[in-house]
C-alpha cells in the first residue's frame, strides 16, 4: 500500500483536484455537504464514492484505481489541514519560518512536522504500529473524520505565531502521530468491512 499512497497527488488532474480536502467556515467544524462540498466534489464525498465503487461488482481495473484513491484520501481527511478552512486554502496561504526557512503551515503538516521526529520510515511504522494496536476502531465515515481534523485545525494555539519553535513541534508532534495512527487504523476498518 505504501506505494500506491501518493498515487493521486501524481495523477491529481483538473477533475480530482478538489477530491484532496473539503473546506469548512471558520465558525462551524460541522460538515454541511450543500455548503461544504458544492457538487459532491470533496475529499468527504470521494472517500464514499470511491469506496462504493471498491464494494461493487466493477471491474477489477476500476476497483484498483478506487483502492489508490481511498488509501490516498483516507490519509487526506486526517491531516488536519486537509479539513481547513477555505480561506487560508487549508494552510497554503498561511505563511511560517521553519527550521529558517519560510514554508506554509499547510506544508509544514504535510511533511516537516513529520521530519522532526528523524526516523526512518520503518522505525516510525513500526514505533506507530504499537499504538494502533492498542488502539480499537469502529466503523466510521470520512464526514466524522474530517470534523475531527477540523475541529483540530479550530484548537487554540494551531495557527503559530508565524515562526514554528519546539513549543509547537512538542504540542502538535502527539496529534500529527495520533492523526497517522488513526488513519491506518481506520483505513483497515474500512478495506476489511469493503472487501469481505
Amino acid at each position: 500500500m505504501a506505494s500506491i499512497s501518493s498515487w493521486a497527488d501524481e495523477h491529481r488532474s483538473p477533475s480530482t483536484a478538489r477530491w484532496h480536502y473539503v473546506n469548512f467556515p471558520r465558525e462551524s467544524c460541522v460538515y454541511q455537504r450543500e455548503r461544504d462540498c458544492p457538487d459532491g466534489q470533496c475529499a468527504v464525498e470521494a472517500v464514499e464514492k470511491q469506496t462504493e465503487v471498491l464494494a461493487s461488482k466493477a471491474s477489477d481495473d476500476k476497483r484498483l484505481l478506487a483502492l489508490k484513491y481511498l488509501v490516498h484520501f483516507v490519509g487526506d481527511v486526517h491531516q488536519p489541514l486537509h479539513a481547513g478552512y477555505g480561506d487560508d486554502r487549508g494552510g497554503n496561504s498561511y505563511q511560517i519560518q521553519a527550521f529558517g526557512k519560510g514554508s506554509n503551515l499547510h506544508a509544514f503538516w504535510d511533511n516537516g512536522l513529520i521530519k522532526t521526529l528523524q526516523e526512518d520510515t520503518g522505525t516510525l511504522s513500526q514505533r506507530l504500529l504499537i499504538k494502533t494496536l492498542k488502539n480499537s476502531t469502529a466503523p466510521w465515515n470520512a464526514a466524522q473524520a474530517a470534523q475531527a481534523s477540523c475541529k483540530i485545525v479550530a484548537s487554540e494555539g494551531f495557527y503559530p505565531c508565524r515562526f514554528v519553535g519546539q513549543d509547537y513541534i512538542q504540542a502538535f508532534t502527539p496529534v500529527m502521530e495520533n492523526q497517522l495512527v488513526t488513519a491506518g487504523a481506520r483505513l483497515a476498518e474500512l478495506l476489511n468491512r469493503v472487501l469481505r
